[in-house]
């Protein structure tokens, strides 16, 4: 498989760590979103939506994180991703949701960029924007998270889709200088994510340091 990725992309890393928990082997190719990569016409080929992460997978492309997580889980090896319950599935999709459809995509480069440039914000404003969300979406899982305690992981002993969309979220704070701290439930949790071998493997910081990409997150 193929994977069209850019080193800092949340929704690429979601991809990466559930290959990775999934024993898949990949090639992963860089596309600089910062730089408009994404716009370029061999990229617009592979996905038209000009957007990261793209799966190469058998002469066809699959695009948008939720959706290949889905199709991996499809596949033989590794943990499930998704609970098979349907109550704890629904939970499990609800948990993902909360980053994938509600906090992530107010943040994305093009939006920050509309911001800017179209509504005049400066970059303090930027920040104030996309911290706000990401602390928004934390305060959601802290309070989703007492509720359901993780034992170890939300759904039991081994990390799925949820565990991999709330890691996401919470990796994408470090662009922001939000932490976790305040949030106990989602610390404790997100700190034995990120001990994860696949989870530390994949991580932006990881990747970074394979692709050479700029210092700063």
């Amino acid at each position: 498989m193929r994977l069209h990725g850019y080193w800092r992309s949340n929704a690429t890393y979601r991809v990466r760590v559930a290959l990775l928990l999934k024993g898949i082997e990949f090639e992963e190719v860089e596309h600089d979103l910062l730089e408009g990569h994404q716009f370029a016409p061999d990229f617009l080929e592979v996905n038209p939506n000009a957007a990261v992460p793209a799966l190469e997978v058998g002469g066809q492309v699959l695009t948008q994180s939720f959706a290949i997580l889905d199709y991996l889980d499809t596949l033989p090896g590794g943990p499930r991703l998704i609970p098979e319950n349907p109550l704890d599935r629904a939970e499990a999709l609800a948990l993902a949701m909360g980053t994938i459809a509600d906090a992530h995509p107010l943040i994305v480069p093009r939006i920050r960029k509309y911001l800017a440039t179209e509504l005049g914000a400066d970059e303090a404003q930027v920040k104030a924007w996309a911290r706000h969300w990401l602390i928004e979406g934390q305060k959601a899982y802290e309070a989703r998270l007492e509720r359901r305690p993780p034992a170890p992981y939300t759904f039991g002993d081994t990390p799925g889709l949820a565990d991999i969309a709330i890691a996401s979220h919470v990796v994408a704070g470090t662009a922001f200088e939000v932490t976790t701290e305040g949030f106990p439930h989602l610390k404790a949790l997100t700190d034995r994510l990120l001990a994860v071998p696949e989870f530390a493997e994949a991580h932006p910081f990881r990747r970074r340091e394979v692709v050479g990409g700029n210092k700063s997150i």
